[in-house]
């Protein structure tokens, strides 16, 4: 599902998936490492502290943009200053693009099956039905 408004003719986006492929978000732990990048966790967020290595790179290598984290489940396809992470990219440089997950139509029964499946393997191997 996508939406636009506005005079900037924003573009919503609801599914992660669709989101990161056009913006081509470089998520991987050994390839961040092989860009030189370093101060991220396992799915490529950056803090705060670590927005002026990720600017400098971007500057050094402009096949490589900024996206920002602009609360829970939402990003921003462009540099928003004073947020706590941000990410890096390589597709769709659009300042536009906007992903809201929250806003996903199947968001509740996404979530609860993703807690099911896991509630599901503790129980499974609390009764050592799995090693």
């Amino acid at each position: 599902m996508v939406a636009r408004a506005g005079k900037n003719k924003s573009e919503l986006l609801v599914s992660a998936r669709d989101f990161n492929q056009r913006v081509g978000l470089v998520k991987d732990f050994y390839e961040l490492e092989w860009l030189g990048l370093s101060g991220h966790d396992f799915c490529g967020s950056f803090g705060r502290s670590c927005l002026p290595q990720l600017v400098q790179f971007c500057d050094d290598n402009p096949e490589y943009h900024i996206l920002t984290c602009d609360g829970p489940g939402r990003y921003v396809n462009r540099l928003v200053a004073d947020k706590s992470f941000y990410m890096i990219g390589d597709g769709d440089k659009n300042p536009n693009l906007l992903l809201n997950r929250l806003l996903h139509p199947h968001w509740q029964v996404l979530y609860e099956d993703g807690v099911s499946a896991a509630l599901a393997e503790m129980d499974n191997i609390k009764n050592r039905r799995k090693a």
